[in-house]
């Protein structure tokens, strides 16, 4: 995906602004024109979506104006734990697969960041959001629901406590993708 940004010609005006990345998740959420593409979700559908709808999710990545690359980049994490945690339906514990890789590619990002020159970062958060924009349209775009709180309500000992004891000790994408929020709650 890295040609996105290697030829200026992908970067262009999209039909909409925003500079919130949660609104452009929300956006294609409603973008009828995603509907059917696929017969299930899965990461075998990004390929398929670059290939057959890339206008589609060029106009969505086009759509984030960044203003404020350090906020925006807090909100761009914010949206992948939203995806993460507000697209699972109450009273289920299925999260899924993919949307743990959001996050725990967003903590890469947020690892990466300082170790890279200053005029790589702002490649470096769009390249992960284009990934995100795919991997969400890939899972059929579920929705996410504002009515959740993305913040937990316990505090981390609980979590840490889980993490270690819980149902899901064994299972090493709950760990990182607890280890990916917490580390991210401690930098803001």
């Amino acid at each position: 995906m890295h040609k996105y940004l290697d030829n200026p010609s992908y970067t262009k005006p999209s039909t909409y602004s925003t500079s919130s990345p949660l609104e452009i998740l929300h956006r294609i959420s409603d973008d009828a024109r995603f509907e059917g593409l696929f017969d299930g979700p899965g990461d075998g559908n990004i390929e398929t979506l670059f290939k057959n709808h890339e206008d589609l999710i060029m106009e969505h990545w086009n759509a984030w104006k960044i203003v404020d690359p350090n906020k925006q980049f807090q909100d761009s994490q914010e949206a992948a734990v939203a995806l993460l945690v507000r697209t699972v339906k109450p009273g289920k514990h299925a999260y899924d697969f993919f949307m743990v890789h959001l996050l725990t590619t967003s903590h890469a990002v947020r690892t990466l960041i300082p170790q890279i020159p200053k005029r790589f970062h702002i490649s470096l958060v769009r390249q992960w959001w284009l990934l995100t924009i795919a991997v969400y349209v890939a899972q059929l775009r579920p929705k996410i629901d504002d009515d959740i709180d993305a913040k937990p309500d316990k505090q981390w000992n609980y979590v840490e406590d889980k993490a270690i004891n819980g149902p899901w000790a064994t299972d090493a994408h709950f760990v990182k993708g607890m280890y990916a929020k917490k580390y991210e709650s401690e930098l803001y």
